[in-house]
């Protein structure tokens, strides 16, 4: 590891920006975890230009759209951000919006779906699919292509991602792909890089069961296949997908047996796990060159489909 990394780990077991015990409130936790993410992208990102931002509602879900041209029929990447459905939105994942919308030179459609435990499953994935349903039917007059989208997250936006691509499978939507970055797939959170990489890497074991109970507080609905795609009968004709993982990550092992899922089901899949990291690096490229690797390598896999 790098000093970059190991400061940014220190800093995390000092202060717990999203350790839920160290906080007396959601609006509490809230805070402390935008102040950090703000820390973070100010020492360790750069917010990149882009030719235009604006702010508009998706069937009364908020989205930001990044445009890199005026070019018409762009490609649309639409990103589910991550925060374990209870934290963050789109402004803590602007800077990574941002240099997924320079880097591949198209749309990028953010979305700022309901947070738990205000509202629970499915309010999170019910606005992912309205806000999908929204660019599909309007996108066209802001300069996309409604029949080139790819979904787009990480962590509960990897999540976000893979039900989206299974929804629209089912319901004869058509995906150009799906990039899912370090993505929680297993509603059962028993894999074991979550015991071996839950303690003092940012994102905790303690932290993980935490966040699925403000979001599932019915434990039935913890391992619904619409909710945990590891979980679906069928995974077979679905979107392309590029899945993301970290060394040090504890949801390391859901990416990857998704992964496997993906690949003996026939899907076109790519993996890839980036030594040294944690969970969060794609908000915060620049502690490491293998986390800047992971956007060069998202651009060649969309341009590959």
């Amino acid at each position: 590891m790098n000093w970059k990394i190991k400061l940014v780990l220190l800093f995390a077991r000092l202060r717990k920006p999203i350790d839920s015990a160290s906080v007396k409130s959601i609006a509490d936790l809230r805070k402390k975890s935008d102040r950090a993410a703000w820390l973070g992208s100010l020492l360790f990102d750069k917010k990149l230009p882009v030719e235009s931002v604006t702010d508009l509602s998706a069937n009364g879900t908020p989205i930001r759209i990044y445009k890199n041209n005026d070019s018409p029929q762009q490609r649309v990447i639409i990103f589910y951000h991550g925060g374990g459905f209870v934290l963050y939105g789109i402004y803590s994942h602007d800077n990574a919006c941002r240099r997924l919308c320079r880097m591949n030179d198209c749309m990028v459609v953010s979305v700022d779906y309901r947070l738990a435990p205000e509202y629970v499953w499915p309010a999170a994935h019910e606005d992912a699919f309205a806000a999908l349903q929204w660019v599909r039917e309007n996108i066209t007059a802001y300069g996309g292509n409604p029949k080139d989208l790819v979904v787009a997250g990480d962590s509960a936006g990897g999540n976000l991602s893979a039900c989206m691509a299974h929804r629209c499978k089912k319901e004869n939507i058509l995906l150009t792909a799906q990039v899912l970055i370090y993505p929680w797939t297993d509603g059962k959170l028993n894999n074991p890089s979550i015991e071996k990489n839950g303690k003092g890497y940012l994102l905790e074991k303690d932290t993980m069961f935490w966040f699925q109970q403000q979001y599932t507080p019915r434990k039935e609905d913890q391992c619904l296949p619409e909710l945990s795609p590891t979980y679906e009968t069928d995974s077979t004709g679905l979107a392309p997908a590029f899945i993301l993982t970290a060394q040090f990550d504890p949801l390391r092992d859901d990416g990857y047996k998704y992964y496997l899922q993906l690949k003996e089901a026939g899907n076109h899949v790519r993996y890839q796990e980036y030594p040294y990291l944690f969970h969060g690096f794609f908000n915060i490229p620049g502690v490491h060159p293998m986390a800047l690797k992971a956007y060069d390598d998202v651009r060649d896999f969309l341009k590959s489909v």
